[in-house]
């Protein structure tokens, strides 16, 4: 990537003890270990640009962007929903809310 890279959110991959990370950043996310080796060759790729990223508390990643809200899986980075909205907001915390 060439220029400014704008990062959303380090994700602590679930069951891997703390050794393994998915790095949200632009319209996409990689897999990577302590190290800053990859440790898968899947790339998650968001539909549009998001404006904020939050882990869910249900192994989802949540991405905001100016049309929709995806989730993804954390583990596979598959997109498990997507709620579309009209009214694009810019968002200074996306969080989970009492399992919401």
């Amino acid at each position: 990537i060439q220029g400014t890279i704008r990062p959303h959110a380090i994700i602590i991959l679930p069951n891997t003890s703390g050794m393994e990370l998915l790095l949200t950043y632009e319209d996409e996310g990689i897999y990577i270990d302590i190290y800053g080796h990859f440790t898968k060759e899947t790339v998650l790729q968001w539909g549009e640009m998001p404006a904020s990223v939050a882990y869910l508390q249900s192994n989802q990643v949540m991405g905001w962007g100016e049309k929709a809200i995806e989730l993804r899986s954390v583990v596979t980075g598959n997109l498990e929903g997507v709620f579309m909205h009209k009214k694009a907001q810019k968002l200074k915390f996306l969080c989970e809310r009492n399992d919401k």
